[in-house]
């Protein structure tokens, strides 16, 4: 009697199926399991505000108002000092277009006998009177910005002559035409016969009542100065450098008008 075959409990190998993560079923993961994981130091389990090991998951409250109350100080400080940065700003500005003014003055007299610009003269068809200062240095120039100051918020040209807005004026004691009808005797003051030249105020900050392109010591005193930065104008002097100073430091203890 033959004994019966017995069958291997493997299938053969051609019906065995490859393994492949797309036939296994997901097992769900207890909390439990995971914080048995988790005390061995393998996953870092997160127990409420701070993890397992000891990072903080947020700021409280009291961070939160210590941040608050510093940026709020920083920011006091920064609206404090922005005011003055831009004051000294615009007055450095104000002090170049003087140096400016003053050297395109002397590059006029350059070119005309040593003679400073006339801060008005004739020739101008009618109705002007004449032409100003701003327009003879035009040429030397070539920028109408630098005429005004950057306080100025409405720079004016000078009534009844050929002019340009401005917000400077001419030192009539070095720049005043007598040609233009008032005086007889020579025309402008000549750079060779003016001494302590870092000491003559040629330029200056003009205020009030546009009539006129300058102003004259002698008959306006300091009337016409017209301080833009905080209490001091910006005087530009017959050597070329410019200074903020109070209209009072301009006649005392030194007079740079005469």
């Amino acid at each position: 009697m033959v004994p019966p075959i017995r069958r291997s409990r493997c299938a053969p190998a051609s019906s065995r199926q490859p393994f492949s993560l797309r036939n296994t079923a997901p097992r769900r993961i207890s909390r439990r399991e995971v914080e048995r994981t988790s005390d061995w130091g393998l996953i870092p389990m997160s127990k409420g505000p701070c993890s397992a090991a000891g990072h903080r998951g947020g700021f409280t409250l009291v961070e939160l108002l210590v941040v608050i109350a510093i940026v709020a100080i920083l920011a006091a400080i920064l609206f404090a000092v922005f005011p003055r940065v831009r004051g000294a700003a615009r007055q450095a500005a104000c002090a170049s277009n003087s140096r400016q003014i003053v050297a395109a003055a002397r590059m006029y007299a350059s070119d005309y006998d040593l003679r400073l610009a006339p801060a008005m003269t004739r020739g101008a068809p009618a109705p002007d009177r004449g032409y100003t200062w701003c327009v003879l240095l035009q040429p030397y120039i070539e920028n109408e910005r630098i005429l005004s100051c950057p306080n100025d918020p409405e720079p004016r040209p000078t009534a009844g002559l050929v002019c340009l807005p401005h917000s400077y004026g001419m030192n009539f004691r070095l720049t005043y035409n007598t040609a233009f009808g008032w005086n007889p005797g020579a025309m402008t003051s000549q750079l060779t016969n003016i001494d302590n030249q870092s000491q003559r105020v040629l330029l200056f900050e003009l205020g009030g009542n546009p009539d006129l392109p300058g102003a004259s010591f002698q008959a306006h005193r300091l009337s016409r100065v017209q301080p833009r930065h905080s209490d001091r104008a910006v005087f530009g002097f017959l050597d070329g450098h410019a200074k903020a100073l109070t209209p009072e430091e301009t006649v005392q203890p030194t007079n740079f008008w005469e």
